[in-house]
């Protein structure tokens, strides 16, 4: 316990990731079922998998262990016959070469030159179509002024003399345009100022859009630019004859920050069945957030307008931005969010929100202790990310056909019940489904009930809580990268990952319309 209540004191005392000093990764390979069979003893609050062990589907695992429990955990894989093989052995160094490895990728595909050039090149040829017919040879001096002092060259040079500039220049800085000739310059610039300022403006603006709609998939975006982007792409289709965008706010964060999604279908007053696609939920598994966003692109593509007369689709971004914006700034594998109200708060913040809702709550693969990255909440439902999500589940529940939980913790799709070793009753159509987004997917993903599927029982998930009100098909969709461990996917396999998400999205909606055709 003393050990807890240092890790979760320590971030607030240090730099970024300076916690994993130490800190070691363990492959954790099971060869025989009796192994699996005795997983749980090498499973405590302290020990954190980035992604479970599983015997039957040759799955490795991965485990991340501060240095005080190393031994101990050598131990128990010695106990168990389970060969110890060390994968990181300092995670903080290894968290600095891949940043930096990643820094040197962006560095070597930037074509500074080649944009500077392009850049010269058009400014250079805007400023010869505007100079040449507005300016005089000061004014092609002086072209790099800021805007105000261009828009008063343009007027001053057709209305004015040298003397005036002159004196606008002088008297003007440095009398507050008190005279009367400055008074009269003031007013005429001021409302042509006004006018070009504002055909500026709205130039900065479309550019600025069409920047966040053209959502570049080659990096991690931090939150409030994934909000621009969201909001930015409801304004983009607001006078749509066809498409609606609605971008709904639930309420805010610990730290004040938005909970939002977005809802996007074809405009009708026909009432349509739902599918949900959520991300995010656990903070450090970044790739979720992009997958889910794609799905967005993807829907509102021209050749996709089956998806939207067919669907109401419910997609939320980020179900835990807190969190989100805590692995970019302190901890990179950070869990939970970062709300304050267990007693131990002030040294132990967060909850896990995958382990908060009231379905079998804090009983599997979650702990009582506020200084578990496992924390499960003071009781369940206690977090407002969780009730966002619930929000949604039960306001729709009786038209959403298709809910999906992108995480990022083994290459597989599953399917309820996580919460103990038994399929729901949508077993048969859940697996007849996931076949067919199996083998949409590269890189051979399994298939399974979720519990099966990632070798233990988990309490309080979303997905489970989806089936129990009813949501017709459910789906976690666990994401690999290709290039590095775990939850650090480079942001060169984004592309390429999100790709392969969408894939098996679009099959299950495909699935759907046929059975809403039958």
């Amino acid at each position: 316990m003393l050990f807890l209540l240092f890790l979760s004191f320590v971030p607030l005392a240090v730099a970024k990731n300076e916690l994993y000093m130490g800190y070691k990764v363990y492959n954790v390979k099971l060869t025989s079922q009796e192994q699996q069979d005795h997983f749980n003893l090498l499973k405590s609050d302290i020990i954190d998998y980035w992604i479970k062990p599983n015997f039957k589907y040759g799955v490795t695992g991965l485990a991340m262990l501060p240095p005080s429990q190393v031994n101990w955990f050598e131990e128990r894989l010695e106990d168990i016959n389970i060969e110890k093989d060390i994968l990181i052995d300092d995670v903080y160094e290894h968290l600095l070469q891949y940043e930096s490895r990643q820094t040197a990728r962006i560095d070597e595909n930037d074509n500074t030159d080649e944009i500077d050039n392009n850049n010269t090149d058009e400014s250079d040829s805007n400023n010869t179509d505007e100079g040449d017919n507005n300016n005089t040879d000061e004014d092609s001096n002086t072209s790099n002024t800021d805007e105000d002092d261009i828009n008063l060259t343009v007027e001053d040079d057709n209305n004015n003399t040298d003397e005036d500039n002159n004196n606008n220049t002088d008297e003007d800085d440095n009398n507050n345009n008190t005279d009367e000739d400055d008074n009269n310059i003031t007013d005429e610039d001021d409302n042509n100022n006004t006018e070009e300022e504002d055909e500026d403006t709205e130039k900065i603006d479309e550019s600025e859009e069409d920047e966040e709609i053209n959502f570049a998939y080659d990096a991690y975006y931090r939150y409030d630019v994934i909000l621009r982007h969201i909001y930015n792409l409801k304004e983009r289709y607001e006078n749509s004859p066809r498409v609606s965008i609605e971008v709904v706010e639930f309420g805010t964060t610990d730290l004040g920050r938005p909970l939002v999604y977005l809802k996007v279908t074809s405009r009708t007053e026909v009432s349509k069945p739902i599918i949900v696609i959520e991300s995010g939920i656990n903070p450090r598994q970044w790739i979720t957030i992009p997958s889910a966003l794609n799905i967005v692109d993807q829907i509102l593509a021209e050749n996709e307008a089956s998806l939207l007369d067919n669907f109401e689709w419910i997609v939320i971004p980020v179900v835990n931005p807190d969190g989100y914006e805590y692995t970019h700034t302190d901890l990179r594998f950070w869990e939970k969010n970062l709300s304050t109200k267990s007693d131990l708060s002030f040294i132990c913040p967060g909850v896990n929100i995958n382990r908060n809702f009231d379905i079998a709550w804090s009983i599997s693969d979650s702990s009582s202790s506020a200084c578990s990255h496992l924390y499960a909440g003071v009781e369940a439902t206690s977090e407002i990310e969780t009730r966002f999500l619930q929000s949604i589940i039960e306001t729709y529940k009786e038209r959403i056909s298709l809910y999906i939980s992108l995480q990022n913790g083994g290459r597989l799709i599953s399917y309820p019940w996580q919460y103990e070793f038994a399929a729901s009753g949508m077993f048969r159509q859940n697996h007849l489904l996931g076949m067919q987004m199996v083998a949409a997917l590269n890189d051979g993903y399994s298939l399974d009930v979720a519990s099966v599927a990632i070798g233990d029982r988990v309490s309080g998930t979303s997905s489970d809580f989806a089936r129990i009100n009813n949501a017709l098909y459910v789906f976690n969709i666990d994401i690999v990268g290709r290039g590095e461990v775990g939850v650090l996917v480079p942001e060169i396999d984004i592309v390429y990952l999100i790709e392969d998400v969408w894939r098996a999205v679009a099959v299950a909606a495909d699935y759907l319309i046929s059975e809403i055709n039958q």
